[in-house]
């Protein structure tokens, strides 16, 4: 679709020059004291930006390396290394009295709760602000940055080693410019959002973003085998205590599921006969089989083929189901020109999969339903309004 372009409301150059004082001038904060005090004079703002940088190469869990506050007047960048937990932020980030602006959440929500204890909330997502009004769905922060306020930033820091210390002056610039424009521009797109009339549909997606993140990862340990619906039954009864497996590793020990055992061979493991296992096993390089070896032999044992329930998501899409899931992304797309948005804001081709197999998302219950409703039904997808 031809995106759209938002009314341009270019900022004044004594703003541009205040803002780029103030990165210049970011407050650093590497003691428990200094926080505090920042937190209580964030306090007194309405909506403050926020942002965290962090290292996730090597571990399980996020290492937080940064966490940054902005109420578009000053910046503080607060050293998480030194200090890796605060009840001063996590009285801030559970302030109903303060709007929490985040671009693009991703991982931040979590990385704020290790630092602060606290989920974010009231939250504002200025990117999905943007997409709501017509943007691209993954709109970087430095380019709606340009679009809405017409200010150019550097931008191309994100990946280094933010838990290194001394940090660099250009990447504390760099940190510093990601939250000092957020509270100007959820101004502005909270404005064009409330003139679209799609105001309560950006509080409700940033509702559910925050309660996502709290229920934490649900996703089966079994969907993360990539191939892993090739196999038949008993072998993925297998796979599936091989999967349980690596994750509870890979959650105990902080390692990436692949610093654990690769999926494919984890696969081969779930396909070996008896007398293969063994051999397989012996394989394994050597700090693998020796601290994983019997643990594998154990879950293997104990896999329960007769008792295994196949998932039904598991396995690919009959024909048919294609079909029908073809038409539900042709009434999407209907409904996305009508509201000039694009159609993945409404429901991707995975959500739309869902519904097709059955499923009732979450999300069906607020706007989306609303729109949906009535309008799947030559999908054979049958959705009352909300």
């Amino acid at each position: 679709m031809k995106h759209v372009e938002l009314p341009p409301q270019p900022v004044a150059e004594e703003t541009v020059q205040a803002a780029h004082r103030a990165v210049e001038e970011a407050n650093y904060l590497d003691t428990a004291h200094s926080i505090e005090e920042a937190c209580e004079k964030c306090a007194e703002n309405h909506a403050l930006g926020l942002d965290t940088e962090f290292v996730r190469e090597r571990t399980f869990y996020a290492r937080p390396g940064l966490v940054q506050v902005s109420d578009g007047r000053q910046v503080w960048l607060i050293d998480v290394v030194a200090v890796p937990h605060s009840e001063a932020l996590g009285a801030l980030l559970a302030s109903a009295d303060t709007v929490k602006i985040l671009h693009s959440v991703g991982e931040d929500l979590e990385i704020l709760h290790t630092v602060g204890g606290r989920w974010p909330k009231p939250l504002f997502d200025t990117q999905v602000a943007a997409a709501m009004l017509g943007l691209p769905l993954q709109q970087r922060y430095e380019h709606l940055v340009e679009a809405v306020l017409g200010v150019e930033l550097d931008g191309g820091k994100a990946r280094n080693d933010w838990c290194k210390r001394p940090l660099a002056r250009d990447l504390l610039h760099y940190a510093a410019e990601d939250v000092i424009w957020l509270p100007r521009l959820k101004e502005r797109l909270e404005e064009l959002l409330d003139r679209a009339g799609r105001l309560e549909w950006h509080r409700e997606d940033c509702a559910r973003i925050v309660e996502r993140a709290r229920a934490g990862d649900t996703a089966p340990a079994l969907g993360r085998v990539k191939g892993a619906g090739r196999l038949e039954t008993p072998a993925l009864a297998r796979l599936q205590a091989l999967a349980d497996w690596r994750e509870e590793v890979a959650r105990e020990r902080d390692l990436p599921r692949r610093f654990v055992m690769a999926d494919d061979t984890l696969t081969e493991l779930a396909q070996a006969s008896a007398g293969q296992l063994d051999n397989l096993i012996r394989k394994l390089p050597g700090g693998q089989r020796r601290r994983f070896g019997p643990a594998i032999e154990e879950r293997l044992a104990s896999a329960d083929a007769a008792g295994f329930e196949r998932p039904e998501w598991i396995d690919p899409l009959t024909p048919e189901d294609r079909e029908r899931v073809a038409v539900a992304q042709k009434a999407v797309r209907s409904i996305a020109e009508e509201l000039a948005i694009e159609p993945a804001v409404i429901a991707s081709k995975k959500e739309l999969t869902r519904l097709v197999r059955g499923e009732r998302p979450d999300w069906l219950d607020g706007w989306r339903g609303r729109f949906l409703a009535g309008r799947l039904e030559d999908a054979s997808v049958s959705i009352s309004a909300p």
